[in-house]
């Protein structure tokens, strides 16, 4: 499989901590997680409103050198906002890799279930956002493989690996007709 920049896409709670560690352990690719970099911010001394920024910034820059270093990557975060994606995009095409994105979702009842219940870092919400998105959100609407992430892990493993592959073997395609 060549170098790969996955994009995960998902509202909080939908599962894409999840299925993203997992596919990092099976690809193998190096997980870079927003929430684990904006939980280590807040309150160091960055207030909880103003950490996005930052870790994203920090976000981008690992992508960037693990894919250098030939590593390929997971972007875990929500990616609501247009400038994550160009921005992904734009770092996947300098180091010569394939991107793609992965969304994961689930029913509003299991996503609350799972807010109300995981293993909290500082970042993450308590609850879903259950009002209208903010000026300047999207969703994204790029070609993206999606996940319903109420099956079991393993058969969100397959769709994801197969979704994977199937990239793959459309791009060589596209390919050999250029050539």
């Amino acid at each position: 499989m060549s170098l790969l920049l996955l994009q995960m896409h998902g509202h909080p709670g939908s599962g894409k901590s999840t299925v993203a560690r997992a596919l990092g352990k099976t690809l193998p690719a190096i997980v870079i997680d927003k929430d684990v970099i904006a939980s280590a911010l807040i309150g160091h001394p960055v207030p909880f409103g103003e950490a996005g920024a930052p870790s994203y910034q920090v976000m981008y820059a690992q992508a960037a050198r693990f894919l250098a270093d030939g590593h390929s990557v997971i972007f875990d975060s929500p990616c609501f906002w247009p400038m994550i994606e160009e921005t992904t995009r734009r770092i996947a095409a300098e180091a010569g890799a394939d991107w793609l994105m992965l969304e994961t979702c689930c029913s509003d009842e299991l996503r609350d279930e799972r807010l109300a219940t995981r293993e909290r870092l500082a970042s993450n919400p308590l609850e879903r956002d259950l009002g209208p998105m903010r000026p300047g959100m999207y969703h994204p609407d790029c070609e993206r493989i999606t996940i319903d992430t109420a099956r079991p892990l393993g058969d969100c493993l397959a769709v994801a690996l197969n979704g994977i592959r199937n990239a793959a073997r459309s791009r060589i395609g596209d390919e050999a007709v250029r050539a």
